[in-house]
């Protein structure tokens, strides 16, 4: 059994426009390039080189900033919404960028397919709140979410979340003492970039807060 129920509840609500046509070309044109398709997924992280995984990077402006600055590490970005895959393959390519892939999918699938202890570091940066109680459901961040993860990091593999909802940030840190294998450490954003979307909430009055967990050797 992997924890997850058996009827999911998916955490997205896949409400978007169509691609025009020069973002069906940019995709067309660089997917069969950057894209990792699901027949690979089980070899995420089986070389010798550290993977991050960047969950929901929407529109990839940490993702691309945090692989630019970090060469040594292989970013793989997973995302549902089309534009913003299609923003972060035109990223990647403007860039010259040789350490970041992408993948198409809901990332609760995504996870069962990755063999344990394989990926280095999994960030998930401003993961829907779903405010509402009665959608509080939907959130991706609960316990079963947080095993998966704790179970497909290595060992002192970090987790790194950010949320500018507080009561999301608090359900968060319920939810992950929940999981051994996971412990708390500093607070902070780290090398975590400033984005367009965070500082238009701070003028909003919604200071982000970070969360790092790092596995242990507790059991997941």
């Amino acid at each position: 059994m992997n924890g997850f129920p058996a009827r999911e509840i998916r955490s997205y609500a896949r409400r978007e426009r169509p691609l025009g046509d020069a973002a069906k070309a940019a995709r067309e044109r660089l997917w069969g390039q950057l894209a990792i398709a699901d027949h690979e997924w089980h070899r995420l992280g089986e070389g010798s080189r550290e993977v991050v995984l960047d969950i929901g990077f929407g529109d990839g402006e940490s993702l691309l900033t945090l692989a630019a600055g970090d060469s040594a590490r292989d970013y793989v970005g997973v995302e549902v919404y089309r534009a913003g895959l299609v923003k972060v393959l035109r990223g990647i390519e403007q860039a010259g960028l040789a350490n970041v892939r992408v993948i198409e999918a809901d990332v609760q699938v995504l996870l069962r397919q990755i063999p344990d202890g394989r990926i280095g570091a999994v960030q998930v940066f401003f993961p829907d709140p779903w405010p509402k109680t009665r959608h509080h459901k939907r959130r991706l961040v609960q316990s079963p979410f947080l095993r998966e993860v704790a179970r497909i990091l290595r060992p002192g593999g970090v987790l790194h979340m950010a949320t500018d909802w507080a009561p999301y940030a608090d359900a968060m840190l319920e939810a992950a003492s929940s999981v051994p294998a996971l412990t708390l450490g500093e607070e902070g954003r780290g090398a975590r970039p400033w984005t367009r979307f965070e500082r238009r909430g701070l003028r909003l009055g919604q200071a982000a807060r970070d969360l790092r967990f790092t596995k242990g050797g507790g059991a997941t």
